[in-house]
This record gives C-alpha cells, structure tokens and sequence, in this order.
C-alpha cells in the first residue's frame, strides 16, 4: 500500500506541482541538498571508524554522492533563470560519541540511499525526457549499488542483524516524524494565507471606502499636528 501511495505522489507532483521549469529547478536543488547532506554525514562519520579499510570505502562512497550533487547542481540552470545557490542547512553530527557511532551512521546512510532509489526509479518513470529525467537514471544505477554496499558495511562495522534493523528502523521513524512535521507547518502556513487573504478581500471594501471618504474630506495634517482644511 505505501508503494502504491509513494507512486502516486509522485505522479501527481510531476503533473501538477512542477508544470514550471521554476519549480522543477527548486527540486533540483532539493536533490542537490540531499545528496551533499549525504555526504557530509558520511566524512564525519569516518572519524569514528578505526579499520582504514572502511574508512577509505566510506570516503569512495562519499565521493560517488558528491559527484551526485555535482550533477544536479550542472543541470539546475536548463530549468531556472539564475545561477545555482546550494540550500544551507544547521548539521548536527546524529552519532557524536561512542564505539558504536560509526555503524549508527552508516545505518542513516543507508536509509537515505534506499528512500533515494526508490524515489529517483519512480521519478524517472514519471518524467518526460530531459536532463533530469536523463541525471536520475544515471544516479539509480549508482544509488542501487550503494544500497548493498551501505548495507554490507553497516554489518562489516560490528552492528549485528537486530542492531541493524532497529537502527534503520529507528532512522525510518525519525525520518517520517520530521516529515509529518514539515507537512504541519505547510498546512498551518497554508490556512494561514487563507484566512489573511479572505479577510482582506471582505475587509478591504470597507477600508477602501473610509480612505476614500478620509481623501475627499480634503484635509492635510502639518508638524504642529493641526488639522487645516484647504
């Protein structure tokens, strides 16, 4: 049922939500943005990571996902007008401390590259041709191989099956609250607007009307706060 779901989102948002280049590029940048937080969890996650090995294949896998964000950043200016700005985020390391920090992190990695290929396959599905369309099919193939790499990893990292999975899991939960809650603040921001714009529209004949009455009174005001009729 959720695939069915996150099909359908997609559909409905390649047709209706992005029928402008302008909101196709600020997509873009949101891929953009994705893949280079990816990246940045992945170097700071290798400080806890002691096997050189692994932190030489975390670095490589790092490089794969910048070389992802490069090429959302090359194609932004087909669908926008100005030049291409990275969206800015506050990072905070999600396992800071302790001998299991490294794992942990690669555990987040590896949800974010699973809900990434899914999300790409679907979208490339729904795109007409274009170079996004074309960027996305090139980086699933990448995407899905990062999915069993990350996967390997996460166990080669000393996390047993269970702790694995109770990661993942705990990283899913945590993914879909912070979702939920950006849903919230866009529909409180929606009514919001709603209900400003309403007000304004019954209000403003009113307001209007008065400052027209005010204007035709013919009366200025001068520094000495004096009222003065022409």
């Amino acid at each position: 049922m959720s695939g069915l779901i996150e099909r359908l989102t997609v559909r409905l948002t390649v047709r209706f939500l992005w029928r402008s280049p302008a909101a196709v590029a600020e997509a873009v940048r949101g891929f953009q943005a994705t893949e280079a937080d990816g990246v940045w969890h992945l170097r700071r996650g290798m400080r806890a990571v002691r096997d050189p090995k692994q932190r030489a294949e975390m670095f490589t896998h790092s490089l794969e996902e910048e070389s992802h964000a490069d090429e959302f950043a090359a194609i932004y200016p087909a669908y926008a007008r100005a030049p291409f700005a990275a969206r800015h985020y506050e990072r905070r390391d999600l396992y800071p401390a302790g001998d299991d920090a490294g794992w942990r992190a690669m555990a987040y990695v590896n949800v974010g590259e699973d809900d990434a290929t899914a999300r790409f396959k679907l979208l490339a599905d729904a795109l007409e041709d274009g170079p996004l369309r074309d960027s996305l099919r090139r980086i699933v193939k990448d995407e899905e191989g990062h999915v069993h790499l990350t996967q390997a990893m996460l166990l080669r990292m000393g996390a047993t099956a269970s702790e694995a999975a109770a990661a993942q899991r705990d990283v899913r939960l945590a993914r879909a609250w912070d979702a939920w809650l950006r849903a919230g603040k866009r529909a409180v921001n929606a009514v919001a607007v709603a209900l400003l714009s309403a007000a304004y529209w019954l209000a403003g004949p009113f307001v209007a009307g008065a400052a027209r009455a005010r204007l035709r009174r013919r009366v200025v005001a001068h520094d000495n706060n004096q009222l003065k009729r022409l």
